[in-house]
């Protein structure tokens, strides 16, 4: 086994493809796949599964996988010592974000990341909450920003900050009013909604269920900017975050109606496997994602928005 190879593997096991990260490392993909296939002969266990659609990484993997990025990273500090440099932190961290937050943390985060640690490698993943705890629970992310999650095994949530969740419909809407609107009143607006299990969909049909209503769900549209264009002309209304829509709002394209009696408020989380908790730079970007999302409420960018306490978080 030699440091090669576990490059290699740990890039094919974030990546989730041979494809993919044979393109990142300028290799062939039938060289890449006999490294990792003499890297798992010399081991004696299966590192990855292969199917259609990329690899799942397995429990030995996991395994593996951490320990190899630490070890990757110590013999780059090493380096640094005995050639005299300064020594740097050289790891990577992989987060993952929904796209409606993404686009509010990242640019911060990633500015922030690059300032404290110029030598590591930051990578970004997005995609809905559902898809990102998929990707925490086979190792191919370090940290996600979740919207309301459920309890998963293996994966520890520490809840971020609230937001009140509002009725998105244009302004000629035979619905728009300046004010809020009764949690029982919304099966009389027709809906479009992301389908199951979109988080955003999860939480409205829980309240809904708690509540004994059935929501008129006139359109399903598993793309946001596709739910705010046909809102925009008129075709239904939609339960969004205010922070979601609130640039259609301050444009005019958009009337929000706070949800009342009682209010549906959606939760965000940073969730990591447990066994990252030990792993430093996972730890420090935890931090850093927190620090930048209490920046963005304090000044107001994050509109609607209110952090959860550190002590409250257990």
């Amino acid at each position: 086994m030699d440091i090669r190879e576990l490059r290699y593997f740990v890039q094919v096991a974030r990546a989730g493809s041979f494809s993919a990260a044979a393109s990142r490392l300028n290799v062939a993909q039938p060289a890449l796949s006999r490294q990792l296939k003499k890297l798992e002969d010399e081991l004696g266990v299966q590192l990855l599964v292969r199917h259609g659609r990329g690899v799942e990484i397995t429990e030995a993997g996991a395994i593996l996988l951490g320990e190899a990025e630490a070890l990757i990273d110590h013999i780059g500090q090493t380096v640094d010592r005995v050639r005299g440099g300064r020594q740097t932190f050289s790891g990577q961290v992989a987060l993952g974000v929904a796209p409606t937050s993404g686009l509010l943390i990242v640019p911060e985060i990633y500015e922030q990341f690059r300032s404290r640690w110029p030598e590591a490698t930051l990578v970004i993943r997005e995609g809905i909450s559902t898809l990102l705890e998929e990707w925490l629970l086979d190792r191919r992310i370090d940290i996600a920003v979740l919207h309301n999650p459920m309890p998963l095994e293996g994966i520890a949530l520490r809840p971020l900050l609230h937001e009140r969740m509002v009725l998105a419909l244009s302004p000629d809407h035979p619905a728009a009013a300046p004010e809020g609107i009764g949690f029982a009143d919304l099966p009389e607006v027709p809906l479009i909604l992301p389908s199951l299990p979109h988080s955003n969909r999860r939480l409205i049909e829980r309240a809904a269920l708690q509540h004994d209503l059935r929501l008129d769900v006139a359109i399903e549209v598993d793309s946001i900017p596709l739910i705010k264009s046909l809102v925009r002309r008129g075709f239904g209304a939609t339960i969004q975050t205010f922070a979601g829509v609130a640039l259609e709002v301050e444009r005019g394209e958009f009337v929000a109606r706070a949800i009342e009696r009682p209010p549906l408020t959606s939760t965000i989380c940073i969730g990591m496997p447990v066994e990252a908790r030990s792993a430093w730079l996972t730890l420090e970007l935890s931090r850093l994602v927190r620090a930048c999302v209490a920046g963005l409420v304090a000044r107001g960018a994050w509109a609607g928005a209110r952090m959860v306490e550190e002590a409250a978080e257990g």
